[in-house]
């Protein structure tokens, strides 16, 4: 899938184009577009590589990242399916992160968080989000290929009109 956006999100336009990976679905790219919106206002990256200076020791990239002005990340964001390996290397190599999982359900939030509580060594350093009942489907419906948005978002909820059907999403924290 190439999806190709143009967004205008808190007065401010973009023009991202995500491509899907080898054996990524469509349903993910839609996410990763919905995770690109929510976490606007920290100008996030789609397309990171092993070439950028502050991913050289990871052997694998996030779904979404952010840089502060110094180059060090300070947004790590996956979509869906994360493991706990992965997670263990983003906590301890960029201790200054905000670590965001977008989950596509309560039940898939709730189930990652217990594991978490139960397994991981740093749980607190794990925000998971999720979206609320039938949203997500309603989400993949609305966006195609071409996608043109309009209007607000600030880390926790969007507020816009997506493809000419209007969207109000409150994320749900776990």
């Amino acid at each position: 899938m190439k999806l190709r956006a143009d967004l205008t999100i808190n007065g401010e336009n973009r023009l991202p184009v995500l491509i899907s990976g080898p054996n990524e679905l469509d349903e993910h790219v839609k996410h990763k577009l919905a995770a690109y919106i929510l976490f606007w206002n920290d100008e996030p990256t789609l397309d990171a590589s092993l070439k950028m200076p502050a991913l050289s020791n990871f052997e694998f990239m996030p779904d979404l990242i952010a840089f502060d002005l110094g180059g060090a990340i300070k947004l790590w964001v996956e979509v869906d399916t994360v493991t706990q390996h992965q997670l263990t290397k983003v906590t301890r190599r960029a201790p200054d992160a905000r670590v965001v999982v977008l989950k596509q359900n309560a039940r898939d939030a709730q189930r990652l968080r217990a594991e978490l509580e139960t397994q991981f060594d740093r749980p607190e350093r794990v925000e998971i989000f999720a979206w609320p009942a039938g949203i997500y489907k309603d989400w993949l419906k609305t966006v195609g290929e071409k996608v043109e948005a309009f209007g607000e978002s600030d880390g926790r909820m969007i507020n816009a009109v997506v493809n000419e059907v209007p969207l109000v999403v409150e994320f749900e924290s776990y």
